[in-house]
């Protein structure tokens, strides 16, 4: 009797301490659920969610405002149970409410059915996000009492975030996103108004340098609040999610430089100083080369956060040392001060963020953005002060200098008049001896131009005769010389060409000798190739007549498609179906099979098959799938004679089979290997198979077995059954195999084409996969849309 209340008590003990971890939703708009979440953070390994399922007892209750992954945290998985406790289905939304989130997937278990989501975060398009939302959402639909469990795993490379996870209905949702959106749209207007401020500096050309670094730091902050808010990626890189990542990491150190030139540029407008200059200038290299290091060696958050706080810290300090050793003649200055001052609470900020207490965490970044706004005002507003001083001081400069400009006009006038009566009266003196002596020139010049004229004859008559001379003696000379090299050109190539043609003589007779030789192997090997050909012909008749047509696929199931695609001519894949009635219910049966090998022994194993699914399903009546392959199980052993052979031990089949029962509007399926997948309004249900091949004996630890699993269908739903042809064909870019991954990623692209062109869309990307590689196992994929 105290036995028996003992194991009670254990029984229930389960029961007891997971059901305090339920989640009740009633009618709140809104729920905060970070602290009854469920955490568990693996040191290695965990990765895939069959890994996680039943390790319940490793999770623990996150117990805090906010979720906190660290830099040394790789993978995350959270766990969160909810029940609907209303007495009508609900629909929530679950967001996980942190927008630089690196990957996240989310699972859905409901009872014994496994809901695969797709992968999102930061490395992924926003376009792939099922709510286009910045943050993680994810749309539940609960019925009443039943229990959902929502898995997530949430993978990090080396960063560091904290994430509120709350529930809203439809309602809540639309109010939070119209505050958030509220509150974006005031902090970026007031950024926009301060760039708009710059920008009007800019076009009045007032110290057009600063301009421009200001509005560039400006600039830069709008952008990383930009990034981090997660807006970046949802209204610009959305289909380039690693821009984000990039700029998110090099922008602290971009903001750091610009506003060490942007301070140095200020300071030239007060005094100009040398050394003042050299520093910063090599401060801004060390900010350079500390950017080069973190970005070659990928240093984690905190590593990077310490380099930006030392060289802010370094460069906010010289400034504040710097601006209390000159005397600024106006008080614009004091402006500017205290935007280096603010510096500091603003770079702290930023470095600090993540050891901020949890309930204010989310309030502390809108104080983050406004001591920056501040900043950014004090030093538009310094700058006005420069440009109205600026303008004031120009205006007196230049009536003083117009002042002093007319008496030095005066002054020149009167010198000016002075010299040009001098000059006139020695230019008329000039005039009149330059006329002497152009008209002495004229006369000489006269003489000059006859004596050159008769010299110029005399040339040409001398010209002319010494090259009649010197041409015909270079041209006897070069013929002699031509001649010469032609005769001793012509001499070695005939000694040339002879020895040549005693070479060839002799390869001649020895290429007419190996000519003959291939031949003769060439006829020989004809004969056997044909003979070979002929019989692999012969037998893949023999298998086709064997398996049932496509046509009669097409009768039985209309929306449907078959891609077989063997390695060789004869294949080890193949399909079958047929009918059986029973108990005035008629059931469909359709099964894909994977026999071992391909070619000629995958053949051989494929009518071993087709016999044995003939005997057990149409002469024997058996409808139920896991029986069936029970069945089939023993007339493999006991035909390939496995207990006494055991070189054919490993000799049977992997396969999937099903049986539709459509008055019912219901599937069975048993699986040996290879499973089953159900896409219902594009999510997929995957249906394992048993662990055991077809044609595997019992061993005294471990006894085959093969269940069937029963699944109630709706009308449109797709199932695919397949091979591992597919899966295993290595290609692509680096040669890697297809795998099972993006097998699923397949169907889901093409689950709602025709069927038609579903199996043209197969076949395109098998072959775009394979490229050059060698096809590596027969291909057989059946989709059947019920």
């Amino acid at each position: 009797m105290r036995l028996n209340i003992l194991v009670l008590i254990i029984s229930l003990l389960p029961s007891f301490l997971f059901g305090k971890n339920v989640i009740d939703y009633g009618q709140q708009s809104e729920m905060d659920i970070t602290a009854k979440v469920k955490v568990f953070k693996p040191a290695k390994g965990f990765r895939g969610i069959n890994d996680v399922l039943y390790i319940d007892h490793l999770f623990y209750e996150n117990g805090k405002s906010l979720l906190d992954i660290t830099s040394r945290d790789s993978l995350v998985w959270t766990k969160i149970t909810l029940r609907n406790t209303n007495k009508y289905p609900i629909s929530l939304l679950l967001e996980y409410r942190n927008p630089n989130i690196q990957e996240i997937q989310f699972f859905i278990k409901k009872d014994f059915l496994l809901i695969h989501k797709r992968e999102s975060g930061t490395r992924f398009p926003f376009k792939t996000r099922e709510i286009k939302s910045r943050f993680f959402v994810k749309q539940l639909m609960l019925e009443p009492v039943i229990k959902y469990t929502i898995f997530a795993r949430i993978k990090n490379h080396m960063n560091q975030v904290k994430i509120p996870i709350k529930l809203y209905d439809q309602h809540g949702f639309n109010m939070r996103t119209s505050s958030d959106n509220l509150q974006a749209g005031l902090l970026y207007g007031i950024l926009i108004t301060l760039m708009l401020t710059g920008l009007l500096f800019l076009i009045l050309k007032f110290q057009i340098k600063i301009q421009l670094f200001y509005m560039l730091y400006m600039l830069s902050f709008i952008t990383l609040f930009f990034m981090l808010d997660g807006y970046a990626l949802q209204y610009i890189f959305n289909d380039r999610p690693y821009v984000t990542s990039y700029i998110i990491k090099i922008f602290p150190f971009i903001i750091i430089a610009l506003f060490a030139i942007l301070s140095q540029q200020y300071f030239k407008l007060i005094a100009e100083s040398y050394t003042f200059n050299r520093i910063i200038s090599s401060i801004i290299i060390i900010n350079l080369v500390l950017f080069s290091a973190s970005a070659i060696f990928r240093f984690n958050i905190h590593v990077s956060m310490f380099l930006i706080l030392v060289i802010s810290l370094l460069l906010v300090g010289y400034l504040l040392f710097y601006g209390s050793t000159i005397h600024a003649k106006d008080n614009s200055y004091q402006y500017f001060r205290w935007a280096i001052i603010l510096s500091l609470p603003i770079i702290l900020a930023f470095g600090f963020q993540h050891y901020m207490p949890e309930s204010g965490y989310e309030k502390f970044h809108l104080i983050i953005k406004f001591l920056v706004i501040l900043q950014l005002s004090l030093v538009s507003l310094s700058l006005y002060k420069r440009l109205q001083l600026s303008h004031e001081s120009t205006q007196k400069a230049n009536i003083e200098n117009l002042e002093k400009l007319n008496e030095v006009i005066e002054e020149q006038n009167q010198i000016l008049e002075q010299k040009v009566n001098e000059r006139t009266k020695t230019l008329e003196l000039k005039n009149a001896e330059l006329e002497e002596h152009i008209s002495e020139n004229q006369a000489i010049t006269e003489e000059l131009h006859k004596k050159r004229d008769e010299m110029e004859k005399l040339n040409l008559e001398l010209e002319t005769a010494f090259k009649k001379s010197s041409a015909d003696h270079i041209k006897l000379h070069k013929a002699l010389l031509q001649n010469e090299m032609q005769q001793k050109k012509l001499e070695q190539s005939f000694k040339e060409i002879s020895e040549k043609n005693e070479k060839l003589e002799i390869q001649n007779e020895e290429i007419q000798t190996q000519r003959d030789k291939i031949q003769e192997q060439h006829h020989l090997l004809e004969i056997k190739n044909k003979d070979i050909t002929d019989s692999i012909i012969y037998a893949e008749r023999i298998q086709h007549s064997i398996l049932p047509p496509l046509q009669q696929v097409k009768e039985s199931f209309p929306e449907s498609l078959v891609f077989l695609n063997p390695k060789e001519r004869l294949s080890g894949d193949f399909y079958w179906l047929d009918s059986v009635k029973k108990d005035n219910e008629v059931f469909k049966v359709i099964s894909a099979i994977d026999c071992t090998g391909h070619g000629i022994p995958g053949a051989l194993m494929s009518i071993i098959a087709k016999d044995g699914l003939t005997d057990v399903v149409s002469s024997r009546k058996i409808y139920e799938p896991g029986e069936i392959l029970k069945q089939l199980n023993t007339v493999i052993i006991n035909t390939l004679n496995k207990e006494s052979d055991e070189n054919n031990a490993r000799d049977g089949m992997d396969m999937s089979l099903v049986t539709i029962n459509e008055n019912k509007k219901e599937i069975k399926f048993a699986g040996a290997r290879n499973p089953l997948y159900l896409f219902r309004n594009k999510e997929l249900s995957e249906y394992k198979g048993s662990i055991f091949s077809v044609g595997t004996m019992d061993t005294e630890d471990i006894k085959v077995k093969f269940e069937s699993v029963t699944i109630n269908y709706q009308p449109g739903d797709i199932i695919y059954m397949f091979s591992d042809g597919m899966p295993d064909q290595f290609g692509g870019s680096r040669g890697k195999k297809f795998r099972y991954s993006r097998l699923k990623n397949l169907f889901q692209q093409i689950v709602e084409l025709p069927m038609e062109q579903q199996n043209q869309r197969i076949q395109e990307i098998f072959a775009k996969w394979k490229g050059d590689f060698e096809q590596i196992d027969d291909v057989l994929i059946i989709g059947i849309k019920l």
